[in-house]
């Protein structure tokens, strides 16, 4: 018997299975790794579009307000600005802890939109608090609080506020005079400090509806802000924002 031979089909058959082997590995390895890391991009894609999605949720600015035509009107307007830098779209208005859908109700950055709130029957003698939802996810309320309706089916509020953003302007303390009639208004003047990077902000409650002269000056330097606003009620916001 010729041991060469016999020898010589055993290594043979030794290499055909280890490249057999190394093939099947080399089958299986390949593909899992292109799917491994296919699976990686996709993570990171995907938080990518969550991380964008969270800033866009954050720089979402907006301010509610809700009113009625005229005193004893039953059906209510919705308005709401957009300060942020993005388009806001508003899904639903809740009031109290009924749900009203809201269809094409979208703002534009640096815009305002207002419509009526469909399929709302106001109750007499009732308290109600009014607030939005987004697409991204923010609620945003009602800016000067509750509505009330009283025993006769009129609209009536407590509150008046004059809401102040200072925005486009450098870091410092901020001197806010309202004023109606010559006269300052009992919450007034009030003092604002901006830091480097953020909006300051703040209000000044007034007793009644009506025109209000605002000026804003910078504490050693220039006057940056000196109109009248308006308060509309009941025919308008029981509130006005200003930016300055």
């Amino acid at each position: 018997m010729s041991t060469t031979g016999t020898s010589y089909r055993k290594g043979t058959s030794t290499i055909m299975g280890t490249l057999i082997f190394v093939g099947i590995i080399f089958t299986a390895f390949i593909p899992m790794m292109l799917v491994m890391r296919q699976a990686d991009t996709l993570h990171e894609m995907r938080k990518h579009e969550l991380d964008i999605l969270d800033q866009e949720r954050m720089d979402e600015e907006v301010y509610v307000y809700v009113f009625n035509d005229t005193e004893s009107s039953g059906s209510l307007t919705l308005r709401v600005e957009n300060w942020g830098y993005s388009y806001v779209n508003i899904k639903k208005i809740w009031i109290n802890d009924a749900c009203y859908p809201l269809e094409d109700f979208n703002v534009q950055s640096m815009n305002w939109l207002e419509g009526e709130v469909t399929g709302f029957t106001p109750v007499p003698d009732k308290y109600y608090t009014i607030k939005i939802t987004t697409d991204r996810g923010n609620i945003f309320y009602e800016m000067s609080g509750s509505l009330y309706c009283n025993i006769d089916g009129q609209w009536y509020t407590e509150l008046f506020t004059i809401y102040i953003n200072i925005k486009n302007q450098p870091a410092g303390w901020y001197d806010v005079n309202v004023t109606s009639f010559g006269f300052h208004v009992p919450e007034s003047p009030i003092q604002i400090h901006k830091s480097r990077f953020e909006t300051a902000y703040d209000y000044c409650n007034v007793l009644n509806y009506g025109t209000f002269h605002v000026t804003i000056e910078r504490i050693g330097g220039e006057i940056i802000y000196n109109k009248d606003v308006t308060i509309p009620w009941p025919n308008g916001p029981r509130s006005v924002t200003i930016t300055a």
